[in-house]
């Protein structure tokens, strides 16, 4: 299966991408990107296996697929892609269709799209049998001008991937915590 765009409600809600939407989603409030900072890993311990983090330099031009390096992969990643992406430049080892529509993907990112949530098989060889559910999350950090997006946080994992929403706990800052429950636990 080629990519192909989906909206959230096409994403299971026990599934890592849906859960780390629901929290993002509430966090944002529609507000575009969210400061870098407010990003706590602790509070989403459930989904932390299936993150991949893409950062660039702000003065870097965000078209270009060498600004964008991946600096942190997840175990459920790693597991996916058959090896470990981090320190790796996002488009190593993936085919130019694949680095297209991935570059296509965080242009609408930088232009103030997101999240933006696709389907597709894992675009390495010897892994297209791998179906993922992809959730794209934009971030700007301090180091940005204002707004400007230079981390994008992605959530890949396996089309029959769940996790308990329960689980991303504890409660942590403001803004990035787990939705539900005051107690930071998450859905009832």
């Amino acid at each position: 299966m080629p990519y192909r765009p989906v909206s959230l409600a096409e994403v299971p809600p026990e599934h890592p991408v849906a859960v780390f939407a629901a929290s993002w989603q509430e966090a944002a409030k529609e507000h575009g990107p969210l400061p870098w900072s407010d990003f706590d890993p602790a509070a989403h311990k459930a989904v932390l296996p299936w993150l991949l983090l893409l950062k660039r330099d702000p003065a870097a031009d965000p078209a270009l697929a060498q600004s964008w390096d991946c600096a942190l992969c997840g175990t459920g990643c790693t597991e996916l892609f058959g090896r470990n992406s981090e320190g790796k430049a996002f488009a190593e080892n993936l085919p130019a269709a694949a680095v297209a529509e991935r570059l296509k993907e965080l242009a609408r990112l930088v232009d103030g799209a997101g999240p933006l949530f696709s389907h597709s098989d894992v675009p390495i060889k010897g892994r297209e049998f791998l179906r993922v559910f992809r959730g794209a999350f934009p971030f700007t950090s301090g180091e940005a001008p204002q707004g400007v997006v230079d981390h994008v946080l992605y959530v890949i994992a396996r089309v029959d991937e769940r996790v308990l929403q329960a689980r991303c706990a504890p409660r942590a800052k403001p803004g990035m915590d787990a939705p539900g429950r005051e107690d930071g636990l998450g859905a009832e």
